[in-house]
């Protein structure tokens, strides 16, 4: 089969990027040819494919400028795009599809390219990775207060609550267009698009349920890794680490403040993002063991993993199914974190503990509670690296996917 793989970037970075890459080698090995669709950009994968791609654009920059001309770029990008629409309809005279297989694709490709595949008769399977049909900031989190929200229950409440909370990014104008969003897609009827939604947990699915979406069509198929990747070193290292974006939402001035308190015990922050240099300053007022290690990826960030005595992850935000997790299972080592989410789905007692999140006290709690008992830290860790292999392998997630792609196609 010929699957469309859609997704705004077409190269590692956030999760479903990730994922739709990762998604299109289990596809290959099965003898299926999986065809990409997104933006151009010049960090991206080489594609033959690549011809069709949509134009880049970055909202954060165009709103930054404040003009009306950029803003008026960014809402016929996320309302209506004429060039995507184009593109994938040459796409689809050109190769012939069989499934077409969205990701995060709203924002920035729009639902203008659901037509031509509509026109086409051509199944549609949607992953979810966020909550963008049910939150106009898409991630559950008011920016603005630095806090979890699931208050747009409704479609009018999608329509005010951001504008009067300026939810996302803290900003009028883009809390405005995320509002305006919502109401698009809502009258678009986004629960009929697909033959069927994926969901990577069943929080997932609960909280478009409990928010008023249709959840009839959903699929719970939790994300995966591949253990081969990876090193089962479960032997206790010398820190602990979180690995991912750095962000107001990720929790980490607490995780900070956690290790400023058992003070022996140091912690490696990998990452980059908006809250850096915020969280740099508060680990210096505060005289936290905390290293921050930058921006790292492939062998240099397993190396990371592999050294460390646990993984930990203190987001604030309800996470659905937090890669980092299955990683630092793949690599044989127990994971801290929020019990928020997806998480204590991932996270059960065999491999790994919970604390309540948004709690520095909760969080130094937990860690001096494990730091010592290596023995259990090393038990936890081959029970995580057994949990990866048996319950999250690549294996198990295509053989789903492709189940789903079969029912959608009627065979």
């Amino acid at each position: 089969m010929n699957i469309l793989i859609v997704n705004t970037l077409y190269y590692p970075q956030g999760g479903a990027p990730i994922y739709g890459l990762k998604l299109a080698e289990l596809l290959k090995n099965q003898g299926h040819n999986p065809v990409p669709f997104s933006m151009k950009s010049p960090e991206n994968l080489q594609t033959p494919y690549n011809k069709y791609f949509v134009s880049h654009i970055d909202f954060q920059q165009e709103l930054k400028d404040r003009s009306l001309r950029n803003l008026w770029r960014v809402m016929k990008r996320t309302f209506h795009s004429v060039e995507a629409e184009g593109n994938i309809n040459r796409l689809l005279e050109e190769v012939p599809i069989d499934i077409v297989h969205l990701n995060n694709f709203l924002h920035h490709l729009s639902l203008s390219i659901i037509r031509p595949i509509q026109e086409r008769e051509i199944p549609i399977v949607w992953s979810l990775h966020d909550h963008s049909l049910v939150c106009p900031n898409t991630n559950l989190y008011n920016d603005r207060a630095n806090a979890p929200c699931a208050r747009c229950t409704n479609i009018i409440k999608r329509a005010c609550v951001p504008v009067l909370r300026r939810c996302k990014k803290g900003s009028f104008a883009a809390s405005a267009i995320a509002a305006a969003e919502a109401i698009y897609a809502y009258l678009k009827r986004p629960a009929k698009i697909p033959h069927c939604f994926i969901a990577p947990s069943e929080f997932l699915k609960s909280q478009h349920a409990a928010m008023g979406f249709d959840v009839s069509r959903f699929e719970v198929v939790p994300n995966f890794v591949d253990c081969a990747e990876f090193e089962n070193n479960p032997v206790p290292g010398e820190y602990a680490l979180y690995f991912g974006r750095l962000s107001p939402e990720k929790g980490l001035d607490f995780l900070i403040s956690a290790f400023a308190k058992v003070k022996k015990y140091p912690l490696v922050i990998v990452g980059t993002g908006a809250a850096e240099d915020a969280l740099k300053n508060h680990a210096g007022l505060l005289d936290a063991p905390v290293k921050f290690a930058g921006f790292q990826r492939g062998e240099p960030l397993k190396k990371l993993i592999y050294g460390a005595r646990f993984g930990i992850m203190p987001s604030v935000c309800y996470e659905n199914a937090p890669l980092a997790i299955l990683e630092s299972f793949a690599s044989g080592k127990p994971v801290l974190a929020s019990a928020i989410g997806g998480i204590p789905e991932l996270v059960t007692d065999d491999v790994g503990l919970l604390f309540s999140p948004g709690n520095a006290d909760a969080i130094a709690d937990k860690v001096s509670q494990l730091w010592d008992n290596k023995k259990r830290i090393a038990e936890m860790g081959m029970n995580a690296r057994k949990t990866a292999m048996e319950k999250y392998s690549p294996e198990a997630h295509i053989r789903k996917v492709l189940d789903l792609y079969y029912r959608a196609k009627g065979m």
